[in-house]
């Protein structure tokens, strides 16, 4: 596929399906060309419990793009999240056979397949592999080695697992919808795709992605992911809480949460009153509005300190300087992010979709974080495919050359 074709991501989370078709002009941003948006149905913490009601889901949003976007979905790049996700540090080191002639691309594929060969635990699955940092003779932190002088390659990687039935589950739902799957992206990787920005991940930063059913945490630091977890609590069990504490169904209990919800100074201290219907509508009760913010901040605290304990236990509280950004539906909760600033002692933000052009006004929302993001790291997989195939044959021509012409031409084809 040519970076002008169609590139089309599916989000396939606890609470919704989002589909989103994009396509990558010459010489311009990623634009926006069609979105399928439905509710799921048939997942449960990200983990599918009901594999035709998903099918159904996903058939449905796909079909909602295809007409919004004038064209056919045959494949897509396509979300994955849920307590069996699971990261594997490794390390690998290689001598390099020429130091005189600079690291090539063939070297960082060498050390980066080394890394890979670590046990993966029986019923788990390798499915995606980020570089924290390559190390060139002791030089730390280098993102990209290529036509560095140097003897010792090393690079540490972190590598994403998931459960195989889990897995699968995934691939047989998208594919009975009559999409092929391009590849699996982690929610938190593709949410951080579209709402960070290159210097904060430079600096040190941490996403936490407040799912349906899930809260991601991603972290970046010198520009490379370096760790992520997954917490089985999200966005849903502030309804279940609501819904549970007022006596009101779930589906009234997340309209009251998006409606009159916060965690800020102004609602625990509200004195309005609000009215809310029960029993099917049949009566009407007054309940002071401050309630629904004293029900959401323990469960919202409680996620927040999960992932700080998280960030603390692994060793990275240190090193978010940039901060802390929040997306996902319920990171728009006024109060999140000053609550968010009190726990973790570093400014916090809210994450928005960036750098996409045709971008509608209603898909500028933390919620479609990961959706969006889907697409940009498609945009970039077909790039970066693109470009090895260049390097590999310049490389191949490179090795042929000769004297001062060798090195002139590896800085121009590079």
């Amino acid at each position: 596929m040519n970076l002008t074709d169609a590139i089309v991501g599916i989000d396939v989370g606890t609470t919704k399906i989002c589909t989103v078709v994009a396509r990558v002009e010459p010489g311009s941003d990623l634009s926006i060309l069609g979105v399928g948006r439905v509710p799921s149905r048939g997942l449960h913490k990200g983990t599918i419990i009901d594999l035709e009601r998903t099918i159904s889901s996903i058939r449905e949003s796909k079909i909602q793009a295809e007409q919004a976007a004038s064209t056919t979905i045959d494949s897509a790049f396509v979300s994955v999240t849920g307590a069996h996700v699971q990261a594997i540090l490794s390390n690998a080191v290689i001598a390099i056979a020429d130091p005189h002639k600079g690291i090539t691309y063939e070297d960082t594929e060498r050390v980066l397949d080394i890394a890979q060969h670590v046990e993966i635990p029986r019923g788990r699955r390798l499915i995606d592999v980020h570089v924290r940092d390559y190390i060139v003779d002791g030089q730390v932190g280098i993102s990209d080695p290529v036509g560095m002088s140097g003897m010792r390659l090393e690079a540490n990687v972190l590598l994403i697992t998931t459960a195989v039935p889990q897995l699968e589950d995934i691939y047989r739902a998208v594919n009975h919808a009559g999409i092929d799957v391009e590849n699996i992206i982690l929610q938190p990787i593709a949410s951080a795709e579209a709402a960070l920005g290159p210097d904060e991940r430079e600096a040190g930063v941490a996403l936490i992605d407040i799912g349906g059913g899930t809260t991601d945490l991603a972290v970046y630091c010198d520009g490379g992911l370096a760790h992520i977890a997954i917490f089985p609590v999200g966005g849903d069990h502030f309804d279940s809480d609501l819904a549970y504490g007022i006596g009101i169904s779930p589906r009234q209990a997340e309209h009251l949460k998006i409606k009159l919800g916060g965690v800020g100074k102004d609602y625990a201290a509200s004195q309005d009153i609000i009215e809310i219907s029960k029993a099917g509508g049949e009566r009407r009760e007054t309940i002071p509005l401050k309630i629904i913010a004293e029900i959401i901040y323990p469960r919202l605290e409680e996620i927040l300190s999960l992932t700080y304990r998280d960030l603390d236990e692994s060793g990275f509280i240190q090193d978010v300087r940039s901060g802390v950004v929040l997306t996902g539906g319920t990171s728009l909760l006024p109060g999140m992010t000053e609550m968010a600033s009190g726990i973790f002692g570093v400014h916090a933000r809210i994450g928005y979709p960036r750098d996409v052009s045709g971008l509608p006004e209603d898909l500028r929302n933390p919620m479609y974080s990961t959706a969006i993001g889907l697409v940009k790291v498609g945009a970039q997989e077909y790039e970066s495919k693109s470009r090895e195939t260049v390097q590999a044959g310049v490389y191949d021509s490179l090795a042929r050359v000769q004297g001062w012409g060798k090195s002139v031409l590896r800085s121009i084809f590079r």
